[in-house]
């Protein structure tokens, strides 16, 4: 396993264009669950699409109240190791970007 880890670090080591592809697993261990499994925010709440959202103004506020629940998870919540990690890339000039679908800010906090 060692063997594997080392190569994987010179690989990030030595890239000019190093992406990170996040989702909601790397914030499970901060404490907010990912949608799709259990007890995540799917079982508490129906998910509001783009289109429902532009289209009815009952979508549009349902989404809001549902935010503005997850929001108190969301503000308690802190940057994980997995942030960090990716922080520190950024700090050592390894990092082109991160791609995330996250609403959460734990990569920015970190």
């Amino acid at each position: 396993m060692e063997e594997k880890i080392s190569l994987i670090a010179d690989k990030i080591k030595h890239s000019s264009r190093l992406v990170v592809f996040t989702g909601a697993g790397i914030s499970t261990e901060s404490g907010i669950p990912d949608y799709r499994s259990q007890g995540g925010l799917w079982d508490k709440f129906k998910p509001v699409y783009f289109d429902e959202f532009m289209s009815s103004k009952d979508a549009r506020i349902r989404y809001w109240e549902q935010r503005l629940t997850m929001e108190k998870d969301l503000s308690k919540a802190i940057p994980n190791k997995g942030h960090t990690a990716i922080a520190r890339l950024h700090e050592l000039g390894l990092l082109k970007t991160v791609i995330t679908q996250n609403i959460d800010g734990l990569h920015q906090e970190s």
